[in-house]
């Protein structure tokens, strides 16, 4: 009887010592402020301003105002996220250029869902869901790969 009582105490003893002590990692990084992000370093602000402006489009966006990509949503997406006005639901991408003190930027790339697009105060701008990090993620890259490259920005159709 008493080598069970040794057999079933020890484990549950280390499972709770490993409970109570944790888990512990090295230091993180902190969380992203975008949906996704990019650092690209060697290339003015001008230059990578305008390779975004070429590869957004590339990807069915509309460059409407600032840094704001819109590309109309799917059936499915009016479906889902509600924009039952004639114009449904946009997809709105918002991109951002951040300078940091060593000359370098970091490219972000938020995403929105908007109903009521283009009808002033009728517009409602909601984040959208993660799901959107891939595509941000997707366009960030191929900014980034076209500055590389070395290819001139040429304006879209």
């Amino acid at each position: 009887m008493r080598h069970i009582y040794h057999r079933i105490t020890l484990p549950v003893l280390l499972a709770a010592a490993m409970l109570l002590a944790g888990c512990r990692t090295g230091p993180q990084d902190p969380p992203a402020s975008h949906l996704a992000s990019l650092a690209v370093s060697g290339y003015s602000e001008a230059d990578i301003l305008r390779a975004m402006q070429v590869v957004f489009p590339a990807h069915g966006y509309q460059h409407v105002s600032d840094m704001n990509f819109d590309k109309k949503g799917s059936v499915l997406q009016t479906a889902l996220y509600g924009g039952w006005g004639e114009d449904g639901v946009w997809i709105r991408l918002r991109a951002s250029l951040d300078p940091k003190p060593d000359g370098s930027y970091v490219m972000g790339c938020d995403a929105f869902r908007v109903t009521g697009h283009n009808q002033g105060v009728m517009e409602e701008e909601k984040p959208a869901a993660h799901g959107y990090r891939d595509e941000c993620q997707k366009i960030l890259l191929e900014v980034q790969s076209r500055l590389a490259s070395g290819s001139p920005p040429t304006a879209p159709p």
